[in-house]
């Protein structure tokens, strides 16, 4: 007792009765935030607590059937162990409840977590699900500090595992599991990354109203971070796929913002970019198999191209990429009967996507006779980008006299003309494409090259609303609904 507490008669609290009550003398202080109270007592019962140390951490039984005093009891130890390593130079307590790194919880799952990581950029799903499926369940018993925060990053990957592994079903509840514990430790950023995570499941798995609410809550979340442009984003399109998400669309880029055309600012001074924005994301594994499969496309190894954009397909049936490219290899292999069908196929996933229709119209002109093949294989080598503009010249004219009725000639020819300074004769090639353009898409395409050589006019008005009409080109409608509102429309990119 000090000389004030004698001198003002405060008494001293009695001495801890047993091993027991000392141990929840000291959880209370460390549960109260009241340092002088812990500091006091590790001072005056240091060799009772060191003593007996070791056989606290043995947890009762009833206290591990208690989440609450569970963590309590973490916390009291760690923090009495931190206490004698900091500021005694006793860091044994530390030591027995950290242990020896193999049996260390979290040092193992750190390594568990690098590990699956790297499987996972690896596209071995798989296997990173083989190691954290059992790290899970040892975590489990981990409480305190950042517990919620592990477990929710372990669960939070399993999830990805399985639905970029095509089992997006028992993705949805191990997402849900992260975001609450994420929830209950106030993690922020966890939360908005679990909400963007689940938005996405629910997505592809065509849940538009569950999908809805999650992008409204997610779009909360981002508000509350600061980032008001995303949380702009987020609201807009939880009223879309609430409303009914179109397969495939095109949304615009404006000074790195995505916009949907109908809320793009009423000026625009500067470049817009299209994007075409599907209903789904694509799975990696898929979209890292259509990759091998154009390259070797561009070896001209079509028959091994193959098998990886159909095994593409298998892992992500939602997937127009593997369908689309599988119908470009086929024709390469002049095989346009059956690469019609593939092209049929990516229209009912993503009605427009790119030149789909446009060249399922050529594959079908090529299986009945009408158009060469040699029309195609010129079109391929158009889209080289190391063929010079005027090569491309020399090319394109080649195509119109081997093909004249593929107006896809009329328009490469138009724009390497008109890049070439020949305006007179971009304009006569671009009226003899339309009028033999029968195709929408490539109509549309050329309704909105023509426009762009005009000054506004309603002759110009009426091409852009035609080249806006359903079945055509989407890139070219959304190029004439912008042209249409902000004027010639020179610096539109598509």
């Amino acid at each position: 007792m000090g000389f004030f507490d004698r001198l003002f008669g405060r008494a001293a609290p009695p001495a801890p009765s047993s091993p027991d009550a000392l141990r929840e003398r000291l959880f209370d202080a460390v549960q109260s935030g009241d340092g002088a109270a812990l500091a006091r007592l590790c001072t005056e019962h240091e060799a009772a607590i060191l003593e007996h140390f070791p056989s606290w951490q043995n947890v009762p039984e009833e206290i591990r059937r208690d989440r609450t005093r569970l963590q309590r009891y973490g916390q009291g130890l760690v923090s009495i162990a931190r206490y004698f390593a900091e500021t005694r130079s006793r860091p044994e307590l530390l030591q027995r409840l950290m242990g020896p790194p193999a049996e260390n919880p979290i040092m193992r799952w750190e390594k568990v977590l690098a590990r699956s990581e790297e499987l996972m950029g690896g596209l071995d799903f798989e296997g990173a699900l083989a190691l954290l499926t059992p790290e899970e369940e040892r975590i489990r018993g981990i409480s305190g500090g950042s517990a919620e925060s592990i477990r929710a990053m372990t669960l939070g990957q399993m999830a990805t595992c399985h639905f970029q592994s095509g089992r997006p079903e028992v993705a949805i509840p191990l997402y849900r599991q992260a975001l609450e514990l994420c929830r209950k430790a106030q993690d922020e950023e966890g939360i908005a990354a679990y909400l963007g995570s689940l938005f996405e499941v629910l997505r592809y798995l065509g849940s538009g109203a569950e999908a809805a609410a999650v992008a409204a809550e997610y779009s909360q979340v981002l508000e509350r971070s600061g980032q008001a442009a995303q949380a702009r984003r987020f609201r807009k399109i939880s009223d879309i796929v609430r409303a009914g998400e179109p397969l495939n669309r095109v949304v615009a880029e404006f000074q790195g913002t995505p916009f949907e055309l109908d809320e793009l600012p009423a000026l625009i001074d500067g470049p817009v970019r299209f994007i075409f924005c599907r209903n789904r994301l694509g799975l990696a594994r898929a979209m890292s198999l259509v990759e091998r499969g154009r390259e070797l496309g561009s070896q001209n190894r079509f028959e091994e191209a193959l098998p990886l954009f159909r095994e593409a397909s298998q892992i992500d049936p939602h997937a127009p990429e593997p369908l689309y490219d599988e119908a470009v290899t086929l024709l390469s292999l002049e095989r346009a009967g059956e690469a019609m069908a593939r092209y049929d196929q990516v229209e009912a996933l993503a009605p427009g996507w790119f030149h789909c229709r446009a060249e399922r119209w050529l594959a079908s002109g090529i299986a009945a006779g009408r158009i060469p093949q040699s029309a195609f294989s010129l079109l391929r080598m158009l889209e080289n980008p190391g063929v010079d503009v005027h090569q491309r010249v020399q090319l394109a004219t080649q195509g119109i006299s081997e093909a004249p009725r593929v107006p896809a000639f009329h328009l490469q020819l138009t724009r390497d003309l008109a890049r070439l300074g020949r305006e007179t004769e971009a304009r006569q090639v671009l009226a003899e494409g339309l009028e033999v353009a029968e195709e929408p898409d490539i109509r549309s395409r050329l309704l909105v090259e023509s426009a762009r050589q005009e000054a506004p006019s309603p002759v110009r008005d009426r091409k852009l609303h035609e080249a806006m009409a359903p079945g055509g080109n989407l890139v070219a409608a959304a190029t004439a609904v912008v042209m249409l509102r902000v004027g010639q429309g020179q610096g539109l990119l598509h």
